[in-house]
């Protein structure tokens, strides 16, 4: 099978390829080259920016005959990005994956959670917000959902979209959860914005890349469908801080901080806490489970792993916000000496 995959070198992307190629595919990886690709031999690496639709055909006519069995667009964020895409690729390829968000339906007013695939349609998607973090997100992933489904409607375009949450494992460039993780190593107060209470469903990379393999393998089976993927559990941002620490090996002590106490400080929330903007957005997995046969590995199973990885291999990277973090420090000594006087 003649694959070819937009993004690739990073995360899950690169987990994927390495996939496909071990089970014989022939892997095509199409990205700008900003970041040095470490792909494993026979991979072949084409670089062209994705904005640039002279570059997208200059690749599509490298698979035999111009065309490929399998493509997935892991980078399109936009309606102009998916419409360049069935522009390209219309006609050449088997199928068409997409990679989308849970933000398709977090942007969206009168959804009740867990979000299932047919809520897609139901929900009001709050435009007036597009100037609000992460309204605008959403709604151009949404935009650019919409533009694939049309296609499928229209001339059957071989459409496939999964929505994922955050994605944890190795490799995960974001830093996101080496932001909790690294302020755990390093050890001084955790601050919990509202006690961290929101709930998630993360997603293993590993079980993205299984997911990813399985579609792709599967040609047009699934077109015009859309899947959730997450994990089963849903943990609480401070039970993922608590079960972090006990992974690492240490007792840090967790401060519960009302969030406009800290926004009136002058610290940004998404600096010392990156999950806490998200609130309490969860996936149903459910039609993934029943017509993919998707099984997500357990929470307790993949979180060692991937923080060992960190350890190893992130030790020295500055989390997002990291040099917020004296700040913080500073902030927690002076909320300690307040609440003694209380």
């Amino acid at each position: 099978m003649d694959v070819l995959i937009l993004g690739g070198t990073r995360f899950f992307g690169y987990f994927t390829a390495r996939a496909l190629a071990e089970a014989g595919h022939r892997v095509t990886v199409f990205t700008r080259g900003r970041v040095k690709a470490e792909l494993p031999a026979g991979v072949r690496h084409v670089l062209g920016d994705r904005e640039n639709e002279a570059d997208l055909r200059r690749v599509t006519e490298g698979g035999r005959g111009g065309r490929w069995d399998a493509v997935w667009d892991n980078i399109s964020y936009t309606a102009a990005h998916a419409e360049a895409a069935v522009r390209v690729f219309r006609g050449r390829c088997g199928v068409f994956l997409h990679t989308s968000t849970l933000a398709v339906y977090s942007v969206c007013e009168g959804l009740l959670n867990p979000y299932r695939e047919e809520d897609f349609d139901a929900g009001r998607p709050m435009e007036e917000r597009r100037g609000i973090y992460p309204y605008a997100y959403g709604l151009d992933r949404r935009a650019g959902e919409i533009v694939l489904r049309r296609a499928h409607e229209s001339f059957g375009f071989p459409a496939v979209v999964i929505r994922l949450p955050v994605v944890m494992g190795p490799r995960d460039y974001s830093l996101r959860a080496w932001a909790y993780w690294r302020r755990l190593r390093e050890g001084g107060p955790i601050l919990l914005p509202d006690g961290a209470r929101d709930v998630h469903r993360f997603v293993y990379s590993g079980d993205v890349v299984r997911t990813v393999v399985r579609i792709l393998e599967s040609g047009a089976t699934h077109a015009g469908q859309a899947f959730n993927l997450a994990q089963r559990e849903i943990v609480s941002l401070r039970e993922f801080v608590e079960r972090s620490a006990r992974v690492l090996d240490v007792q840090p002590e967790l401060l519960d901080v009302p969030s406009d106490a800290l926004q009136a400080a002058g610290l940004v929330l998404d600096d010392l806490s990156p999950f806490s903007p998200w609130g309490n957005h969860l996936l149903d997995v459910r039609k993934a489970v029943t017509r993919l046969g998707f099984e997500p590995t357990p929470f307790a199973e993949w979180l060692p792993g991937a923080i060992e990885w960190h350890v190893a291999n992130r030790a020295a990277a500055d989390a997002p916000g990291w040099r917020s973090r004296p700040a913080e420090l500073e902030f927690a000594r002076r909320w300690r000496e307040l609440l003694r006087r209380i």
